[in-house]
């Protein structure tokens, strides 16, 4: 068969096809910051900037998962998948009552780890690129159907690059137990969302229209997540080339 995948496949069949292809090309996998981050070769300088511009956007997940819940109608066909996304929203947010803390909090430990106060972490202005995955991040969940902006999800990859990364903070940047919490935490808790995704995925991927819709969501947030780590990147070797010339 030829064609592109949306038209081809529905339902869990392309779901599985999105999937692969999202495990193969996102950022995680493919961008070589990630695979010298987990070789120790990246500079702690570096490391630093990247956790601090990585926190406002992580930030915005929870107001993200807010508004594609949003969108979830009080069709009883639907109260499943407004469940998976309400409970996605509280672990992002953290627990009302205080029980468990949200992934917000759990990175600015890491940082703290890391060596970088959170006060710091929190007060750093956002390099124009971290701006701009921001506001497209939470732009698709506010206008898209909750099942288009759930097709671009990076919940399938993470799981795979926080379980590298673990071990790549502990031995290279001396990041001790306390403080890794974040990633020992999404190397399970995203398993389950994956397949919450994909459940919602297989489940409205039933038109061509959709299934493409849901094809560049994905190919969008490819783009998010390459654009926070390029401008960091940027941003750093503009900044060493100023010292170099001084």
């Amino acid at each position: 068969m030829t064609g592109a995948p949306w038209e081809i496949y529905e339902g869990e069949r392309f779901r599985d096809e999105l999937t692969k292809y999202k495990m193969a090309n996102h950022p995680f996998k493919t961008h070589p910051f990630f695979d010298r981050l987990e070789k120790g070769e990246v500079p702690k300088p570096v490391v630093r900037a990247w956790v601090k511009q990585f926190y406002p956007w992580l930030a915005c997940v929870p107001i993200a998962m807010a508004e594609r819940f949003s969108n979830v109608t009080w069709d009883p066909a639907h109260d499943r998948y407004r469940r998976m996304i309400l409970d996605q929203l509280v672990e992002e947010a953290g627990d009302p009552k205080g029980k468990e803390p949200g992934h917000p909090e759990l990175w600015l430990r890491f940082c703290e780890g890391l060596g970088v106060p959170r006060a710091e972490v929190q007060g750093e202005a956002l390099l124009p690129s971290t701006m701009v995955a921001i506001d497209d991040f939470l732009y698709t969940n506010r206008v898209n159907p909750f099942y288009v902006s759930a097709a671009g999800s990076s919940e399938p990859p993470n799981v795979e690059l926080c379980a590298r990364l673990l071990p790549a903070f502990r031995a290279h940047y001396g990041v001790d137990e306390d403080h890794l919490e974040y990633y020992r935490l999404h190397v399970t808790a995203d398993v389950e969302h994956s397949e919450w995704i994909g459940q919602i995925v297989a489940g409205f991927a039933s038109s061509t229209p959709v299934r493409k819709q849901m094809w560049e969501q994905m190919l969008r947030g490819f783009s998010i997540h390459a654009l926070l780590v390029d401008g960091v990147l940027a941003s750093q070797n503009g900044e060493a080339a100023a010292h170099k010339h001084k």
